[in-house]
This record gives C-alpha cells, sequence and structure tokens, in this order.
C-alpha cells in the first residue's frame, strides 16, 4: 500500500491521483473530506494516533509520503506537531515492521534559506529533514530521503503570500511548481529509484538557492 499523509490538496493530492492512474494501491489521510481522503486525521493531536497505527502495522507498506503542512499557525505547537512531530511519532511507532518500503516527506527550502517573520516554520522543516537524515541510518532495511522544494502552487502557499505575481517575478525560472509535476516526481522515484536516495533529498528550488549563494 502507499500512503499519503495531506492527500485532499496540493502535492499529496496529485500524487494520489497518479497511484490511481497507474492502478497501484492508495491510501489517504487528510484532517479534511476529499475524494481522495480516505481518513480523516488531526496531525496537530499528536497523541490521538492509534487507528492510524494499527492500519499502518497491520497493512504491507511500500511507501509513505508526508506532504502534511502548515504555515500560518497561532501556535508554536501546532507548527512543529504537524510539520516534523507527528511524521516522527509515526514512523517510529511503525519503524520496526518496515520492510523495503520508501519514506518520502516534503521538506522546503525554507529549511536552509528563510525569509523574516517565517521562523517557526522555517525551523520545522530543518527539523524534518534532521528526523529523516537520522530514520535513515537507524538500522532499517528501507529507504528515506525528503524533497526541498521552492515555491509550488498549492493552497499552503496561496494562502501564506499576499503578491503571488511578485513572487513569480522574483525568482529565476519566473514560475510556480505545479503539484502535478511534483507529484510525478515523487512517483517516480518511491516506485523507480528509492535505492539512490536513502538518507539523501532532491532540491528543486527554481534557481533560488543558487542566486543567495552569489548575493
Amino acid at each position: 500500500m502507499n500512503f499519503i499523509f495531506g492527500s485532499a490538496n496540493g502535492i499529496g493530492n496529485s500524487l494520489y491521483k497518479i497511484y490511481k492512474e497507474n492502478n497501484l494501491p492508495v491510501y489517504g489521510f487528510d484532517k479534511i473530506s476529499s475524494n481522495e481522503t480516505d481518513q480523516i486525521i488531526n496531525l496537530s493531536d499528536i497523541n490521538n494516533f492509534d487507528g492510524v497505527l494499527d492500519l499502518l502495522n497491520n497493512t504491507d507498506i511500500h511507501s509513505i509520503t508526508y506532504c502534511a503542512g502548515i504555515q500560518n499557525q497561532t501556535t508554536d505547537e501546532s507548527i512543529f506537531n504537524v510539520n516534523v512531530l507527528a511524521f516522527i511519532q509515526i514512523i517510529s511507532n511503525i519503524f520496526p515492521k518496515l520492510n523495503n518500503a520508501v519514506i518520502c516527506g516534503i521538506s522546503s527550502i525554507h529549511s536552509v534559506a528563510s525569509n523574516k517573520d517565517n521562523q517557526l516554520y522555517a525551523a520545522s522543516k530543518a527539523a524534518l529533514e534532521s528526523a529523516i537524515k537520522s530514520f535513515s541510518i537507524s538500522g532499517s532495511n528501507s529507504y528515506f530521503y525528503f524533497l526541498r522544494l521552492g515555491a509550488t502552487e498549492t493552497n499552503l502557499l496561496l494562502e501564506n503570500v499576499k503578491d503571488v505575481e511578485g513572487l513569480k517575478n522574483s525568482l529565476p525560472s519566473k514560475k510556480l511548481f505545479m503539484p502535478d509535476d511534483v507529484g510525478e516526481l515523487i512517483f517516480d522515484v518511491n516506485q523507480n529509484h528509492k535505492n539512490l536516495f536513502n538518507g539523501g533529498y532532491i532540491q528543486i528550488d527554481q534557481g533560488v538557492l543558487s542566486e543567495l549563494s552569489t548575493e
């Protein structure tokens, strides 16, 4: 089974549909109902995952893709719970039963080069990357990697960026990534190239970090 956390919108939604189009089993978790949500979950409540863990521990897992994330929340705890602590708790609890699975986490270039008033989001994504690296060397025969993404046209971006056109024009490529393109990349790695990326990452950033490094 291919599990996706954050399947109702954005990259997770696109990835869910790609699995379906390829006639592969897929199961989606999200906080809101959708055609691609098989189970409602509140990732900010990290003490209430028993049903999810029971399902994961009793299913053959091919992949888990963690797309869930929030950026603009009123409490520090919510950001860290959703963006990293829920991931750590879930993977820690099912770690002993993982067998030749692939685990992908969606990170952000904010983990290494952020902007003002974005400290919590940036820190949570840096923590997610560190957690994935740690899992990759913890004695499993499974594969752990993350995507460090630049600006992608998801609800998360549209809800938190006031001037989307201005953002586009500031990018070296003058384009946002589209969720379908990122979903296709994740699908290809999860299905065909997982052995290449254990403990590593794929960085696609529209050239933003290259530009920052020359300033």
